[in-house]
């Protein structure tokens, strides 16, 4: 079963065992509330499809819905682990995603339809995913982190689940506790509340991760 978290709680029960704290607004608060706002668009279309899907006139949209109806049979690890493994499957990387830091960010469903996505693509999709399948949206975040060897900026989903923060990456089908994962330095969170910083203050802001993508 998945736990509801506490607005405030401790920091050893916060992604990658680590507070945070307001980021300074910016570009990458701009880019957070626009990828709100086309989440919402795509909500109404998911909706419209789920309500008949005989007329819906989405292809993406109708595969968002067998992703996350077939997710919906299971619970806690085993749903998160079909969520993650089916968009990291569903969505297409581009060809140079290591270059791809100046992408704009997609919704989810034009990342179903693009065959030039990057890791900000999967997360997002996998967001919204997460809170169609009745996820509150204090037990989830998208986490830009910095690839320690790779020196490149990431973009991934924490999940809160039995009081462990679980990572869901296109990197891998592997879930992960983020407090044992020693190659990402997580940078900021973002979620319903805005951009939070994690702390110490880093002083380098983020506007799109330079995705680094090792699953096929």
């Amino acid at each position: 079963m998945l736990l509801l978290g506490a607005a405030e709680v401790p920091i050893i029960d916060r992604p990658f065992a680590r507070a945070t704290v307001v980021a300074p607004e910016g570009q990458l608060w701009a880019e957070w509330q626009r990828a709100q706002s086309e989440m919402k668009s795509d909500e109404k279309v998911i909706g419209q499809c789920r309500a008949e899907p005989t007329i819906c006139a989405s292809p993406q949209a109708l595969r968002f819905l067998s992703i996350v109806n077939e997710a919906q049979q299971y619970q806690g690890l085993t749903l998160l682990g079909h969520i993650n493994r089916a968009f990291n499957l569903a969505i297409q990387p581009g060809h140079a995603l290591a270059d791809s830091g100046d992408q704009k960010w997609k919704s989810p469903l034009t990342a179903l339809a693009s065959k030039d996505n990057n890791c900000t693509s999967y997360a997002i999709a996998k967001y919204l995913a997460l809170s169609d399948v009745g996820i509150a949206e204090n037990e989830m975040r998208l986490i830009i982190v910095a690839i320690r060897p790779l020196e490149k900026e990431h973009m991934v989903v924490a999940v809160l689940n039995l009081g462990n923060w679980i990572i869901l990456d296109d990197r891998s089908m592997a879930l992960v506790d983020s407090r044992k994962i020693d190659d990402y330095l997580p940078l900021f969170a973002l979620d319903y509340r805005g951009v939070r910083q994690f702390a110490p203050p880093n002083p380098k802001v983020a506007i799109a991760p330079a995705c680094v993508r090792t699953v096929g």
